[in-house]
C-alpha cells in the first residue's frame, strides 16, 4: 500500500467558508515511514485540534517539504471558487514538485475533495507525475498527510486573520455564521467603507440588504500582503 511510495502528499484548504480573508490550500510531503511519528504527535483534522495544539504542530510539520498558497477576497468576487482552488492546488503541487525532486513522479497525491478538479490530472501529467491521485471526502480524516496539510493551512490562516483584525479591527470569527462578524460587515458599509478583505460576492452581503458598487465607495487601509511583505510571506515557502 503506501510503504510502495517514494512520498505521500496531502493538500488541504482552511477558509473556503469564511466571508473575510483569503483561502490557504497547503499541500505537505511526508515518507510512509513518518506516518507512525506524526500519529504519535497527535496529527489530525485541524478541525478537532485547538488553537494551541496547531501552533504546537505546525513548528514540527513546518520541517518537511510544503508548500501554501493564498487566494485573495478580490479574486474570489471575480471568479468561480472550485476553478481558483484547482488552480491554487496546482500551484501548490507544482512548487512541491520543484523542492522533492524525482521522488514527486512517484508519489501518491490525496486532496480533500472541494469541487470538481476538470484539468488537474492532466496538469499532473505535464509536471511528469505518474503515481497515485486520489481525491476523497473527508480526506482530513481519513489520510495522514492530509490531516498535516489541514493544520499548516488553518495555521497560517490563523495568522493572517490575527493581522488583519489588527489592521482593520473587524471582529469575531470572519464566518458568516458568527453575529460579531456580520455587525462589524454591517458598521463597515453603513459609513461608505470598502475594505479588502470582505468577499463581496457573498450571498451574505445581500441578505444584509446592501449592494456593494465601486463607486460611492472608498478603500481603506493596505492589503494584507503589503503588511506581511517581510513577515509571513517570506516564511517557509508561502506563495
Amino acid at each position: 500500500m503506501s510503504r510502495n511510495y517514494p512520498s505521500l502528499i496531502g493538500v488541504d484548504e482552511a477558509g473556503r467558508g469564511s466571508l473575510i480573508g483569503d483561502i490557504v490550500i497547503a499541500a505537505i510531503s511526508i515518507k510512509p515511514s513518518d506516518i507512525e511519528r506524526l500519529v504519535e504527535l497527535g496529527v489530525r483534522d485541524s478541525k478537532k485540534l485547538n488553537p494551541h495544539k496547531r501552533a504546537y504542530l505546525y513548528t514540527i510539520l513546518k520541517k518537511w517539504p510544503f508548500s501554501v498558497y493564498s487566494i485573495q477576497p478580490a479574486d474570489i468576487d471575480k471568479y468561480n471558487i472550485s476553478m481558483l482552488e484547482e488552480y491554487a492546488v496546482y500551484e501548490v503541487l507544482k512548487n512541491l514538485a520543484r523542492i522533492i525532486g524525482r521522488e514527486f513522479t512517484g508519489s501518491r497525491i490525496v486532496i480533500d475533495k472541494f469541487g470538481p478538479t476538470r484539468i488537474l490530472s492532466s496538469k499532473l501529467r505535464d509536471l511528469g507525475f505518474k503515481g497515485e491521485f486520489i481525491v476523497a471526502e473527508k480526506a482530513d480524516m481519513n489520510y495522514i498527510e492530509v490531516a498535516a496539510a489541514s493544520i499548516i493551512a488553518k495555521y497560517i490562516r490563523d495568522r493572517r486573520i490575527q493581522v488583519l483584525k489588527s489592521i482593520y479591527g473587524f471582529e469575531g470569527s470572519g464566518y458568516p455564521s458568527d453575529p460579531r462578524t456580520i455587525d462589524w460587515v454591517r458598521r463597515a458599509l453603513n459609513q461608505g467603507l470598502k475594505p479588502p478583505i470582505i468577499r463581496y460576492s457573498w450571498s451574505t452581503i445581500a441578505d444584509m440588504g446592501f449592494r456593494v458598487e465601486k463607486k460611492n465607495v472608498r478603500i481603506i487601509h493596505k492589503t494584507l500582503d503589503e503588511y506581511l511583505e517581510k513577515g509571513i510571506k517570506g516564511e517557509n515557502r508561502i506563495y
